[in-house]
């Protein structure tokens, strides 16, 4: 659903708002740069699809967390270019050979929100908003499950029924945590867990009041010892985390974390290092900050300790020529070294501020700098096409997020919107950071 601005422990970060517009983080944030360049971006790789002629937006992506060679991904078809918003099927695609080629698999489900996630015993869950066989403004959770790693899934998937907006999810072993919004009576809003153990049923564990507010929610994030991070927010204000250390059924007082939130220009996300470096279990909270016309840049925050405290706002997109900035969409991940990459949509290249590129930053010490941005796309694209119609005004970013995971061999997958032809269609990549 898309609204305009209307033991084990378990971390949970929501944000608070008062109104519509992005305060602007200040300069005096700006972090040092790192100028080495240390990244290789691969070729632009075409995700093919059946649905010939028609915009396909909002991917997501997730690796293997053993198989490096092993992706799946999931978008939306939109099947009437002046109705985008009731009228998105689901379509989802594997790979087998590290992003080279790809299969589909298209589901009669109408709505919106695709989510995926690979566990490491093959098995893989993707989770949709939305209807079987035809758009009917309803918005149940439907939970997909695959045995064989997105290539083929179960005939029915697990229904919550209800009012939702937006679907996450991540796991750790095979247990898998999924988020999402409830709607309540009069606009009020919860944010949800739900948790399924070894194959089974997700079940909610702990919710969010929204108190009257409407609440939203970025992705669950979770550490090496079982802790999940789960963010949630009222739209563009201050976020908080808090803590549960017991499976996530009572949850401790909130902790902020920024009070210079994004939301305007793509969803916020929160990631977490779980590789085996000095940065292990660390935690990354990442948003555009911007409303409408403006833009503020891609920023983040960090906590080494397991969400108790945050850092200051740090600006991720430092181009080393300044330009026009229209940052929007960033996606997160962080890989088996320890390196945090950030990918967004930015229109840097372009003066007119009209053709959109990915580009793609990477820290490797922990948050503190980033490298310069580099350019992932090697073609730029102008989404406002009479192909693409309304789907552009709706979508200017090629989603409300893009997809963006850590393979096993320490290289990121990015999947993104790509409307260099005229249409929105799936293109990846595979960026490396060498030593």
């Amino acid at each position: 659903m898309k609204f305009p601005c209307s033991g084990v422990s378990i971390v949970v970060a929501a944000a608070l708002s008062s109104g519509c517009s992005a305060p602007a983080p200040t300069a005096e944030t700006l972090p040092e740069v790192d100028e080495r360049n240390r990244v290789r971006v691969g070729p632009n790789v075409e995700i093919p699809s059946q649905f010939t002629g028609l915009p396909l937006v909002e991917p997501h992506v997730s690796a293997h967390p053993v198989d490096a060679n092993r992706l799946l991904a999931a978008a939306m078809v939109v099947t009437d270019v002046n109705r985008p918003y009731e009228s998105c099927r689901l379509t989802s695609f594997v790979s087998t050979d590290g992003g080279e080629t790809w299969k589909e698999t298209p589901h009669d489900f109408w709505g919106y929100d695709p989510w995926t996630e690979i566990l490491p015993d093959g098995r893989a869950v993707l989770a949709w908003i939305g209807t079987r066989g035809s758009f009917q403004d309803l918005y149940p959770i439907a939970l997909f499950t695959s045995a064989d790693g997105g290539a083929t899934f179960g005939p029915e998937p697990q229904t919550l029924p209800g009012n939702h907006d937006g679907t996450k999810l991540a796991a750790l072993g095979t247990t898998v945590y999924f988020s999402t919004v409830f709607f309540k009576e009069h606009m009020d809003v919860d944010v949800r867990l739900y948790k399924s153990s070894d194959g089974g049923p997700f079940e909610m564990v702990s919710a969010i009041s929204g108190s009257g507010e409407r609440l939203a929610f970025a992705e669950p994030a979770v550490l090496t010892d079982g802790t999940v991070v789960l963010p949630a927010s009222l739209f563009q204000q201050k976020a908080w985390v808090q803590r549960s250390e017991d499976g996530g059924r009572t949850l401790s007082e909130p902790v902020v974390v920024t009070t210079a939130l994004g939301g305007g220009k793509g969803y916020y996300h929160l990631a977490a290092d779980r590789s085996e470096s000095r940065f292990k279990d660390r935690l990354y909270f990442v948003r555009a900050n911007g409303y409408e016309d403006e833009f503020h840049g891609i920023w983040l925050n960090a906590s080494s300790d397991e969400g108790r405290t945050w850092s200051s706002d740090r600006r991720v997109d430092s181009f080393e020529t300044p330009a026009k900035s229209c940052a929007m969409t960033p996606t997160v991940a962080v890989n088996r070294d320890g390196a945090l990459g950030i990918t967004w949509m930015d229109c840097h290249e372009d003066p007119a501020g009209k053709k959109m590129d990915l580009y793609f930053a990477v820290s490797v010490d922990g948050g503190e700098r980033f490298q310069r941005p580099v350019r992932v796309t090697d073609a730029s694209s102008d989404p406002r096409t009479p192909a693409n119609a309304d789907v552009a005004n709706k979508f200017p970013g090629g989603g409300h997020y893009l997809g963006l995971a850590a393979r096993a061999d320490g290289a990121f997958q990015a999947v993104w919107s790509d409307s260099r032809g005229g249409l929105y269609q799936l293109r990846t990549a595979k960026v490396v950071v060498v030593e």
